[in-house]
């Protein structure tokens, strides 16, 4: 935090010595939000209306986002409000929010206030926070959604309907609410989805909806699709990590599929047994991270929320015999990694390679390892 603070005083983050806005990735938002104000979302899915409106509104030659990162049209019901802040308050207050509701969840779900300087000091909370990314807001419903679903899943299916608005990170849900017959929390997920989308249609008008699809299919293209010497150690995913060792397109989209399977049926097995709770939201909240081809550093915020059910089962149950040890990996791998923060470099890579991936997957694999002690105990 401290280095924010710097930075904003050194006008190197957020505003210049000017007063004007320094891009960076919540420019995005606020020209999106500023867009639908002007009733003409639509527009910011077409890469060459895209530009003119980053032109208006920064310096030329600033913008480095190509495309609308393609968000379905409902998280223009967030992204308005804030254009109604001038630039500076507007990431303000998008900053404080989106961490506040990232530190509730988990402070709700391990019950201990030094969780929460754990959050802070996570390298990952920092990434985020300086580019105001969404990472918190992901978490915060990721964590919302498996906080509640236990005990009052009409309330979790809500965080699950609004969780649309990354819909990446909600392909395992069904899986797991299928397993364990939470019809309540799909029904409630539905209704909640459908309502978002009929007021993003009613507040904007339905022609961002019908420009969506070839936005997203263009965006999918720029980011998944690009040129063999592109930097993959941005992406922290599965096909991120074949992609920068080289592999080829169709290679990676065979491991990302076939993990993402894997996922998915871990995930089935796990919420279908006796495994205690917090182990079951700590596999389907780590899986969420793991079968999505799309992610970046700052989208692993995240990963508190599957550490945080960790956690909680830790507390309870005490430490197994090296997890004291892989907790400093994981916390100390990503932070050393994050020089590449003073390059402005998209996120926690060494040597091109998505270390935020690795720590997911070691974390992943010492829950299964609970997980699997549990259900022998039970």
């Amino acid at each position: 935090m401290r280095n924010q603070v710097h930075f904003y005083l050194a006008r190197a983050w957020i505003v210049d010595n000017a007063g004007l806005p320094i891009y960076t990735d919540f420019a995005v938002w606020w020209a999106g939000g500023m867009q639908a104000l002007h009733g003409n979302a639509a527009a910011l899915y077409d890469p060459s209306e895209f530009d003119k409106i980053q032109a208006a509104l920064f310096r030329p030659g600033e913008a480095v986002y190509l495309n609308w990162p393609s968000y379905p049209p409902t998280f223009f019901l967030v992204l308005a409000p804030l254009a109604l802040l001038q630039y500076c308050y507007a990431f303000i207050t998008w900053d404080a929010v989106t961490l506040l509701g990232c530190l509730a969840s988990v402070y709700l779900i391990v019950r201990r206030r030094p969780a929460i300087v754990l959050v802070l000091a996570s390298p990952f909370t920092a990434w985020n926070f300086l580019a105001a990314q969404n990472g918190f807001l992901t978490a915060s419903l990721l964590g919302f959604s498996l906080l509640f679903l236990e005990r009052q899943p009409v309330l979790a299916g809500v965080f699950i309907g609004c969780l649309t608005y990354k819909p990446q990170y909600g392909i395992l849900f069904p899986v797991a609410l299928v397993a364990c017959n939470q019809w309540r929390a799909i029904v409630s997920a539905g209704i909640a989805t459908v309502l978002l989308a009929a007021a993003s249609i009613v507040l904007f008008g339905a022609d961002a909806w019908a420009a969506f699809p070839q936005g997203f299919v263009v965006q999918g293209q720029l980011s998944l699709g690009a040129s063999p010497d592109s930097n993959w150690g941005y992406l922290q995913t599965v096909y991120g990590l074949i992609r920068s060792v080289h592999g080829s397109a169709r290679l990676a989209w065979l491991v990302q599929g076939l993990s993402t399977l894997a996922a998915a049926a871990i995930v089935w097995v796990v919420w279908r047994s006796r495994v205690r709770y917090p182990l079951k939201a700590a596999t389907l909240s780590a899986a969420a991270l793991i079968a999505t081809p799309y992610a970046f550093a700052y989208d692993m915020a995240a990963i508190v929320i599957p550490a945080s059910f960790l956690a909680t089962e830790q507390l309870r149950c005490g430490l197994l015999r090296g997890e004291k040890v892989i907790w400093i990996i994981l916390f100390g791998a990503p932070l050393a990694v994050l020089v590449t923060l003073g390059d402005k470099v998209g996120g926690p890579t060494f040597g091109g390679t998505p270390v935020s991936l690795l720590a997911v997957i070691v974390l992943f694999g010492v829950i299964l390892r609970r997980a699997r002690q549990s259900a022998a105990v039970a």
